[in-house]
């Protein structure tokens, strides 16, 4: 906290000294660069922030996309296939899949595709 301060104070006292000895011109030039260099800072840490979001999103997608085929493995088994309840949990994460997937298209710039819902219409119309 204290280098923050000492930095500050730094470039203030620099922005005065530099305004007594040449004028107004250097310093409006000396003040047009650290505007520009907050800048530049501020648009890296929310491009960062972006890229870490996606990250996130791109791996909860991911966790729901395994759910959803263990979900279907255990539909497959015997002594559940057909069971409408595990039928209906299987459509509402594959639901829930595209959603995020739609999600990651409109605010995002990746390319993703929707998990094809065939399996499961096939398999209520037995």
């Amino acid at each position: 906290m204290m280098n923050k301060i000492l930095i500050c104070l730094s470039v203030i006292l620099n922005g005065i000294l530099l305004m007594l000895l040449l004028g107004i011109l250097p310093f409006l030039l000396y003040l047009s660069i650290l505007i520009n260099l907050g800048f530049v800072w501020f648009i890296k840490n929310v491009l960062e922030r972006e890229q870490r979001q996606e990250t996130e999103i791109i791996e909860v997608v991911g966790k729901i996309e395994k759910f959803s085929e263990h979900l279907e493995s255990v539909h497959e088994l015997e002594m559940y296939y057909g069971d409408e309840n595990l039928h209906s949990l299987m459509e509402h994460s594959t639901e829930l899949i595209n959603e995020f997937v739609d999600f990651q298209a409109n605010f995002f710039d990746v390319e993703v595709e929707e998990i094809e819902t065939e399996y499961y219409e096939k398999t209520s119309q037995n």
